[in-house]
């Protein structure tokens, strides 16, 4: 192998291996945003529900508003 052709396979593996790590930070981003969005539509939820547990609440529906 010569000298030239080890260089291009030590840069290509480099390569390789950073763009492995831009995609594993890529998606522990869209991770996280989607662990979030969870927590808040269950959030949403809870609120919901104590909403319609509560007294004289939830006996008329306002399609107007």
């Amino acid at each position: 192998m010569s000298s030239c052709s080890a260089c291009s396979s030590v840069m290509a593996a480099q390569s390789e291996a950073l763009s492995h790590q831009i995609n594993f930070a890529v998606l522990k981003k869209a991770q996280d945003a989607t662990k979030v969005q969870g927590e808040a539509a269950v959030q949403m939820l809870q609120a919901a529900a104590a909403v319609g547990k509560a007294i004289g609440k939830g006996n008329h529906f306002d399609a107007l508003a």
